[in-house]
């Protein structure tokens, strides 16, 4: 099987609608809600028909709490007789927790999210056939793929999501430190060396755009989902072909590039103001620590996808500017391929909601997607690079996203496979074990034997 099987994908979604699309990746942030008051915020909005309808949404993309609250808003003007009551889970709550405590006190919300093939098992009995809602005939090749099942359509692509390297490309351009062509790990660690050095010999105090520097990465050590669904790719794309279907189906796992994750690991850590205190690097998040530390140049590089674009600018818009996304190193033959999640994101409906409800749900979808205002919204409000190819040449402008885009026209992307892992293995069972390495808590050699162990059990 073909390893870029993600490049070829968007390369058909290019060719259709000369665009893509953007962000989270999963979880991110903290949980939140607009106005950063109460958990759940309300808005009236309404349906085609007359009669007053509520519907609930939970959803996983916290970067994007404001501006969905904003698009609710002017949904109203759209239907009137529908109220709409949002939440955002972000970093720090699994989303997936959340929903199977509403599994368990029948509180399920109408629109909630659903990632792949595995997530399926868990919310099938939840899931309404939305195979003859409009936007399906309009969505790119293969991006329904992981929501069909027997030929039903689940799930409403989110959106398409690039996951590398963050960076503050002025910083090493400054410091004359090429970034340009990183493919080995050797070559991402002579590159950090490099600015590193700078720091501890003081000479980066010469550099305008560093004056702050304070390490050239951060490791996100707080956040199983940074750890475990994110960064687990390093060693389950090459294992796995790029495919979640295989991930899913498969009994075990080998971890037969693992090292490269412990290599990868290891360099992270090097660099970082958490060099010496694997305990300090456990409580390190990314809303409150890598974020504003890469906004306010304390730190040049961390992990993360072009779903950080729009926090990172309202905390700082110049440095924002000046960002890119590059590929992380990998096992296998791609080492110098980002992680492209294009097909595991989706919207769905909760098919045991009344008729009404459902209804309403499937018109704001819609709506969201498919209408005029809901495509700017979506592209220049969210930030997505769009699935769908009637969009025309609309693409978010920020340097992310257009990296993203850049990279899958080089052929530099493969798929995301971590939602073919069975559930929860991510983060409560691999991510887990990592931060036990980080912190000195457990070897290596442990972590792999954990993650080998806990992937067959599930299995079972």
């Amino acid at each position: 099987m073909k390893k870029r099987v993600t490049a070829m994908i968007l390369a058909a979604m290019l060719c259709a609608s000369a665009v893509m699309t953007g962000c989270s990746a999963a979880k991110t942030n903290d949980s939140k809600t607009s106005g950063g008051t109460d958990s759940k915020t309300e808005s009236t909005a309404s349906a085609s028909s007359d009669e007053p309808v509520k519907i609930t949404i939970k959803q996983f993309k916290a970067e994007i709490d404001e501006q969905l609250g904003q698009a609710i808003e002017k949904y109203k003007t759209v239907a009137p007789n529908v109220t709409i009551e949002y939440q955002s889970i972000g970093a720090g709550t699994d989303i997936g927790t959340v929903l199977k405590a509403d599994m368990a006190a029948g509180t399920m919300p109408t629109i909630f999210n659903a990632i792949g093939p595995s997530e399926y098992q868990v919310y099938k009995d939840y899931l309404e056939d939305l195979s003859d809602q409009p936007w399906v005939e309009h969505a790119s090749k293969g991006t329904l793929d992981l929501l069909t099942v027997d030929g039903k359509k689940y799930g409403l692509p989110v959106s398409t999501e690039g996951l590398g390297l963050v960076v503050n490309k002025k910083i090493f351009d400054d410091a004359k430190i090429d970034i340009s062509n990183l493919k080995t790990m050797e070559d991402f660690d002579k590159a950090f060396k490099a600015l590193d050095d700078k720091i501890k010999d003081g000479s980066i105090k010469d550099i305008e755009s560093a004056k702050s520097l304070k390490a050239v990465t951060a490791v996100q050590g707080s956040e199983k989902w940074v750890l475990g669904d994110h960064a687990e790719n390093i060693f389950l794309v090459p294992e796995f072909e790029g495919d979640p279907f295989k991930a899913y189906d498969s009994k075990t796992i080998e971890m037969k590039y693992a090292d490269t994750y412990k290599d990868y690991t290891d360099m992270m850590l090097k660099y970082s103001e958490f060099v010496d205190n694997g305990k300090g690097a456990v409580t390190y998040t990314y809303s409150s620590n890598a974020i504003p530390d890469l906004a306010s140049g304390k730190v040049a590089v961390i992990q993360q996808g072009n779903w950080a674009y729009g926090e990172i600018a309202k905390i700082d818009e110049e440095v924002a500017k000046n960002l890119t996304l590059i590929p992380m190193p990998i096992g296998g033959e791609n080492q110098d391929a980002a992680m492209v999640s294009i097909l595991s994101q989706y919207w769905v409906v909760n098919k045991q909601a009344s008729d009404a409800e459902k209804k309403a749900a499937k018109d704001f979808l819609n709506w969201l997607y498919q209408s005029d205002e809901g495509k700017d919204i979506i592209v220049n409000s969210f930030g997505f690079i769009p699935v769908f190819d009637n969009y025309g040449d609309m693409m978010p402008s920020d340097p992310l996203s257009q990296a993203v885009v850049q990279l899958s026209k080089d052929g530099k992307v493969v798929n995301a496979v971590f939602k073919g892992t069975p559930d929860g293995w991510g983060q409560d069972k691999f991510g887990a074990a990592v931060q036990a390495y980080i912190s000195g808590d457990k070897t290596w050699e442990e972590v792999v034997k954990t993650a080998k162990d806990s992937w067959a059990e599930a299995k079972k």
